[in-house]
């Protein structure tokens, strides 16, 4: 199967950076005028974690159907239509201007965002893998990059919205860059619906359709089939319980980092959204790292198991810091703890397209990513009672990356484990 040229690489890694970075901005545009919009909202200080929650929920959903549209109507559509479904809710989030409807506009907005962030990772994976070779661990780590740099961007946008203008207003820098998302995007449209394997890849699920067709009684239970197909590959369902356990950690850490810092250090909001800009920016900088430290010392999931650990230590590292603690201290803790909690997705992402067996490569992505979005579902939205119980941020932390980490090292042992098993099936078989 002929892959795309080298003139096709930098298109296509523009389109998928561009559109999951605002995918990732989306996500989390709220985080640093939590206080502002809660006291629109009539929410405590915490309700974020819901916000979040509801994002990852309908991102949930999104991925029972997300392989059957990327299959239907192709990685750069589904990359646009993402960006519609952003700019969608985007605007409706931010349509409240008191509590009386605002919390029901508020989470609308969100899960039409979280609908959009489901086709992204799948759509863009797809894309990428065409000529990502042999060593995929910096190209996949590189769109992946941009899911911090998004966050960069609110952290900086944001804050200067809302002191300006108001909360609200955090949505028009959103829509603006999903529009230009949409055009970087349609750019490359004709150059990679032209290759090879995406025209081979339609003609396959063509076929596929056609077949289905005839089996009427298996229709409703047609978006469970890839999860199905999914769970019997051994060494991808660990590698998916991996990322169950290092998911919460994620959304805490990238949704909590201007939410501790206002409520724990006692920071005022520009800080709190530079701090949170900072330790995103390590990220960035960071994940195409973690990508070349694959390639070439280690593999995908013992790099990922280095990095959770790495995890655990800097969470506990928190529970040090006092109120009104250096900047630069808290700045250079909270870079080396992100770099570490976000900065192995782009490794996951590879590791998703290299294990997936007979699988497509949306399907097996969009699979694995169902029990990796339940529980980043489940992270921010248990955040708010667990810090209520323990009294202070900094503990939910600890007790997310503690716990998180020593059961992610496990899942990935057994990950490589089962992929050994695997290998010595195959090779008995072609015997």
């Amino acid at each position: 199967m002929r892959t795309l040229t080298a003139r096709s690489r930098i298109p296509v890694l523009l389109a998928t950076m561009s559109t999951q970075g605002v995918a990732g901005w989306a996500s989390f545009f709220l985080s640093p005028a939590t206080r502002e919009a809660g006291h629109t909202l009539g929410l405590p200080s915490a309700w974020i974690g819901w916000q979040i929650g509801t994002v990852y929920g309908a991102t949930l959903v999104g991925c029972l159907f997300v392989g059957r549209i990327v299959a239907s109507r192709g990685a750069s559509e589904a990359l646009q239509l993402a960006m519609l479904l952003t700019i969608a809710g985007a605007i409706v989030a931010c349509a409240a201007a008191s509590s009386t409807w605002g919390v029901v506009w508020m989470f609308v907005g969100t899960s039409l965002i979280g609908l959009g962030y489901s086709l992204t990772n799948p759509a863009s994976s797809e894309m990428l893998l065409l000529f990502a070779g042999k060593r995929g661990g910096l190209l996949f780590s590189l769109k992946q990059s941009s899911v911090p740099l998004g966050l960069v961007v609110a952290g900086i946008a944001t804050p200067f919205c809302t002191e300006n203008w108001g909360w609200q207003t955090c949505a028009v820098p959103l829509i603006l860059a999903a529009c230009l998302a949409i055009g970087v995007v349609q750019l490359g449209k004709g150059r990679f619906a032209r290759t090879r394997a995406e025209q081979e890849r339609r003609a396959r699920n063509l076929a596929k359709q056609r077949r289905e067709k005839g089996d009427a009684s298996l229709t409703t239970l047609l978006p469970w089939r890839g999860i199905v197909a999914f769970c019997r590959l051994r060494p991808l369902l660990w590698l998916a319980m991996a990322s169950v356990s290092l998911s919460p950690l994620q959304m805490i850490v990238m949704g909590y980092t201007s939410p501790f810092a206002v409520e724990t250090l006692g920071y005022n909001l520009v800080a709190a959204g530079l701090l949170l800009s900072l330790s995103q920016g390590a990220t960035f900088l960071a994940r195409p790292l973690w990508g070349i430290v694959s390639d070439r010392f280690l593999s995908a999931r013992r790099t990922i198991a280095l990095l959770a650990m790495a995890s655990g230590v800097f969470s506990i590292c928190l529970l040090f810091l006092p109120r009104g603690a250096n900047f630069v201290v808290a700045t250079v803790l909270f870079a080396l703890f992100a770099a570490c909690a976000v900065g192995w997705n782009g490794l996951y992402m590879m590791s998703l397209a290299r294990l997936r067996g007979a699988l497509s490569t949306s399907e097996a992505t969009s699979s694995a990513l169902f029990f990796t979005y339940g529980a980043c579902f489940l992270g921010p939205f248990l955040f708010p009672f667990l810090s209520r119980v323990l009294g202070e941020f900094a503990w939910v932390f600890a007790l997310y990356g503690v716990c998180g980490s020593a059961c992610a090292v496990f899942c990935l042992w057994r990950s490589l484990v089962e992929s050994r098993a695997y290998d010595t099936r195959s090779a008995r078989k072609s015997k």
